[in-house]
């Protein structure tokens, strides 16, 4: 059943508030309001055909949520978190191939994460930076690539061994299903980029009082809250 209430997309909510920024910062130049910039102006279109890509492009959250995508579709593609789910949430018997599949795919991960604890955390392993710190290290920056990697490797173990997955085919699309699933998040996210970067070019924040580092908190904060609501939506 539908609700009566009518609620905006996402997307729909941060164009808005972009469109609201562009026109404050518009008024807000006219009546000289501290060093609030027009986005409306010349300059402030110029702006925004040379940043609107680039803002997008180099958001962290972009570049992590699609590097997570690749390997968490293939454990949902597997079914490995329907068959968790069957166990977990609905106590349903799963068949003695699934189950043995589980096991060698919790083997394989268990394996994986004792891997990297032994080149990450014993003293000037390969993981570590030059200096035998954690700190601008392999490990540190590729944090995200290993998880990856590592979730997306017990996946494939339990599509093999549940009859899942018959060739590469299988594995290349789990690793797109995701995308497809939470296609409209990316579209979400780059309204959310486009209202911020907006934000702090016209000085608004500033000219409101605002401390620059809370925005950035709650940008933060923006970027992955959708996407953890859309993980709870039915499909």
């Amino acid at each position: 059943m539908k609700s009566k209430y009518y609620f905006p997309h996402t997307a729909t909510v941060f164009f808005l508030l972009t469109v609201a920024v562009a026109l404050f910062s518009w008024i807000g130049s006219i009546y000289g309001l501290g060093k609030v910039q027009s986005l409306l102006s010349p300059e402030g279109i110029r702006w925004e055909l040379r940043h609107a890509m680039g803002n997008f492009v180099q958001t962290p959250a972009l570049g992590i949520v699609m590097m997570l995508f690749l390997g968490f579709g293939i454990t949902v593609h597997s079914g490995v978190w329907g068959t968790l789910g069957r166990i977990v949430k609905r106590g349903k018997p799963i068949s003695r191939k699934e189950k043995r599949a589980l096991i060698l795919a919790g083997c394989m991960l268990l394996v994986y994460i004792i891997m990297i604890i032994g080149t990450t955390f014993a003293p000037w392993t390969m993981l570590r930076s030059v200096t035998g710190s954690l700190t601008n290290s392999p490990f540190q920056k590729g944090i995200y690539y290993l998880i990856s990697f590592g979730v997306g490797l017990s996946g494939m173990a339990f599509g093999y061994a549940s009859g899942r997955f018959r060739d590469d085919k299988d594995i290349i699309r789990g690793m797109s299903c995701l995308f497809s699933r939470f296609a409209d998040y990316f579209v979400v996210l780059f309204f959310i980029v486009q209202f911020f970067s907006s934000l702090m070019y016209t000085n608004l924040v500033e000219w409101v009082g605002i401390d620059s580092y809370i925005v950035s908190y709650v940008f933060h904060i923006c970027c992955y809250l959708p996407f953890a609501w859309m993980l709870n939506r039915k499909k």
